[in-house]
């Protein structure tokens, strides 16, 4: 078959045995295992988890938190997100969460100031034992969030080693073989009501509980693990802190689940940030004496974890993890869940209490064991600042957020408008349309560059952000808008290489920028850590294909050009060594084999459709199988979706991830999707059909990110927001005025011929 532009593409068996080649390097990048991270595989005598809702870095201090303090220093840390169900999580949740190693809420309502998830229960005493009083009303509640979580699984995976441990026993016994006699310990205590949730087993049962921390010892004795609650919640007193008559539930804030990729920037956190005062001093003070108390019971060869395990009230921030004791080195902790060093998630404290007493990490718990870093260097003082830091950035990067959301759809639509003038309006204001095409589409690409930079560290965080985005954009326009950058699609193809560049650059690098912009997460969200996220995903992919469309490919480049450039990037997307976004792979895939077709000359039939959903269904397939087969611990999200397909859970997911999809339907980059579809109709009914190939090949690519992606991501129409954000504009002014009436088109005519009007 010949092409448009008069290359012949080998369609036949050479073609055929090419894209199997391509697409077994696919398949092998994406099964390519992530940095090795070595699980905590020392185990020890026991471990006592401590729990302070509320923690926060700022409250350790040298004089008002000695021990806490002395911890730092001593052991290993790193700030931890207690995200669970909501964009802040109240104590129920969090120790049930803890309990369940996966993402859980409370059946008590949440308020802003967490006035009634905070007043926990004592348990039940029967006569034969302990246990949690309405356990059913808290199971019934958390099977209506769909997260799956499996209450009691951290004290029934305990249970679990002990009878294993028993049939062990039993066989060497049998066998004549010297018997190894089970461990007498193999069991949850808790200390406290809050312990209370954590230690419970399925059925709502607890093997030792007490009230006070004066039968540590009596608890240590029964059991291996044992979760300690002081009784305290570092918060603040009730003139500073928020209201507690409201549930910022329904202003929105619910946007982010496992995976899910939008912000929660509706709440104004300016308006209920707390400030610290006496009442919260008093507090950590508190917490620390507690924790000197079992500092000085604790034998050697046990280990202490001392954990913010969820937030005091509204809004969310990322807490300390601090883990000293028997083979504890200095450093940080990193976990697989969150792939970046000094950083755990909530539910990794779970596997990480399980991997040290020897017990089994259940499927049912989505975190890791947590890894230390060694730093004998490290120091009390370089921890907490480096803690404050990461709260800084992560909290700056939610007050930037919505109003960036909200800024770019705006300029959005009017460049929509602009782009729209450009194609069919007359030769007046053309010029100026074109510019405004240009900076509209360079915004996000500014976003993923202001992350270089720690603006959140300037006296006034919000300014430096907003400073950053005015010059990235003034930078990229003017580049864009020079003389020689105004024929043809030069501008577009220098504005969609930088972003293209620079989220390559910075996935290969660690990504690092995305993940302190709206163009990433914050940390303490827990949606993803690292990798590329659904944002940066959808300009990404947006510019790849402009890349592919308009690229002045020559003879058989023209073919093998735009493969090398979809594979690169499929990796990039998909490689769980770098972007580790499944949606994402499966979007690009599609979109790319559509866009090439069209550039080679192929009509777009329904064989070429199935083509494309099949060859992206199999890269996704087989990608996500041998990522399956690795440890569970080294899997993304790929291999442990296709293990929820193997167990039958996959639906919750998927139900959980439309909802979360469908819910960003009215949000502010609603409007810049809706302005792109009566653009594009208003363009069609002007201009009529498309004549190159390479415009078609984009405007198709374009539209696959555009809606595949947010039919597949959870971030749903905000990956079409940001894909017009980058695209809809770019295409315009590579397409330019037009100029058929002069002369008959030709399918090179975009890339050659020069731009009028400008």
């Amino acid at each position: 078959m010949t092409s448009g532009a008069g290359v012949r593409v080998p369609w036949g068996g050479s073609w055929v045995r090419g894209f199997a080649a391509v697409l077994a390097v696919v398949c092998a990048a994406l099964a390519l295992p992530p940095a090795a991270v070595a699980a905590e595989e020392d185990e020890v005598a026991g471990i006592i988890v401590f729990g302070v809702p509320g923690l926060a870095w700022t409250d350790i201090d040298a004089s008002v938190t000695p021990h806490l303090w002395a911890m730092a220093g001593s052991g290993a840390s790193a700030s931890m997100s207690v995200r669970t169900i909501g964009s802040w999580t109240c104590p129920e949740a969090g120790w049930l969460s803890l309990g369940a190693g996966e993402r859980a809420g409370g059946a008590a309502p949440r308020d802003a100031q967490c006035a009634a998830q905070s007043q926990l229960p004592a348990p039940v005493e029967d006569g034969s034992g302990w246990s949690v009083g309405g356990w059913d009303a808290i199971v019934e509640a958390n099977e209506s969030f769909n997260y799956g979580a499996r209450l009691g699984s951290f004290a029934d995976a305990v249970a679990e080693m002990a009878l294993q441990q028993q049939a062990a026993a039993v066989e060497a016994e049998t066998a004549g073989e010297p018997v190894v006699e089970p461990d007498p310990g193999a069991c949850v205590a808790g200390i406290g009501d809050g312990a209370a949730l954590a230690a419970a087993d399925t059925e709502g049962r607890i093997s030792f509980w007490a009230p006070e921390l004066a039968a540590l010892g009596d608890a240590m004795a029964a059991c291996d693990v044992v979760i300690v609650d002081p009784g305290v919640v570092i918060g603040d007193t009730a003139d500073e802190a928020p209201d507690t008559g409201t549930d910022y539930d329904q202003l929105g804030e619910d946007d982010i689940g496992v995976g899910t990729d939008e912000p929660s920037g509706e709440i104004d956190t300016g308006e209920i940030e707390p400030e610290a005062d006496a009442v919260r001093a008093r507090a950590a003070a508190a917490a620390d004496a507690a924790v000197g108390e079992v500092e000085a019971a604790l034998p050697e060869d046990w280990r202490l974890l001392v954990a913010g395990v969820a937030d005091a009230s509204a809004p969310s921030a990322l807490h300390p993890v601090l883990y000293s004791g028997a083979g504890v080195e200095v450093g940080e902790l990193t976990s697989a869940t969150t792939g970046r060093d000094g950083y755990v998630q909530l539910v990794d404290l779970t596997a990480t209490a399980l991997a040290s007493v020897g017990a089994e990490v259940p499927a049912t718990v989505a975190g890791a064991a947590v890894t230390v870093l060694p730093d004998e260097n490290r120091t009390s003082g370089d921890a907490v600042a480096q803690g404050i830091d990461e709260t800084a950035a992560s909290q700056s990067v939610i007050d930037v957020s919505f109003i960036f959301y909200s800024v770019l759809s705006g300029l959005g639509v009017i460049g929509v408008v602009a782009a729209v003038w450009l194609l069919c309006g007359d030769d007046r204001y053309r010029g100026l349309a074109r510019t405004v095409c240009l900076a509209v589409a360079s915004i996000p690409v500014a976003g993923v560059a202001a992350g270089i930079p720690h603006w959140w560290r300037a006296d006034n965080p919000v300014l430096a952000f907003w400073a950053l985005i005015a010059a990235g954009v003034a930078v990229l326009t003017v580049a864009a808008s020079v003389p020689w950058m105004r024929r043809g699609a030069r501008a577009t193809l220098l504005v969609a290489g930088v972003c293209a560049a620079l989220i390559a650059v910075d996935q290969v690098s660690g990504a690092t920028w995305p993940l302190h912009t709206p163009m990433g997460y914050t940390a303490q969200a827990g949606a993803r850590f690292t990798g590329l996220g659904n944002y940066a995903f959808s300009v990404f992919a947006a510019a790849v294909i402009l890349l592919v469309a308009f690229l002045p490919w020559r003879g058989r480049a023209r073919v093998w050009g735009p493969i090398a450039i979809g594979v690169c990037a499929v990796v990039i997307v998909g490689a769980p060594t770098l972007g580790r976004d499944m949606g994402g792979t499966l979007t690009l895939v599609a979109a790319g084999i559509l866009c090439c077709l069209k550039l080679w000359g192929r009509k777009l039939s329904l064989g070429a459709l199935a083509l494309a959903g099949g060859i992206a269904l199999g890269v996704f397939a087989i990608g996500g199988f041998l990522d399956y087969l690795r440890p569970q611990e080294d899997q993304t999200h790929l291999g442990r979706f296709v293990g929820s397909v193997l167990d039958g859970t996959a639906m919750n997911i998927l139900i959980r991830k439309a909802d979360a999809a469908l819910g960003t339907i009215g949000r502010p980059l609603t409007w810049i999707s809706l302005a792109a579809l009566i653009g594009a109709i208003i363009i069609w009914r002007k201009r009529g059909p498309i004549r190159s190939d390479r415009v078609a090949a984009a405007a198709i690519g374009l539209s696959t990110v555009a809606v595949l992606g947010a039919v597949v991501n959870d971030s749903g129409i905000a990956v079409t927001g940001f894909t017009t954000a980058l695209g809809f504009g770019l295409l315009a002014v590579a397409v330019g005025p037009r100029t058929e009436r002069a002369q008959p088109a030709t399918p090179d005519s975009v890339a050659t011929a020069p731009t009028s009007g400008n």
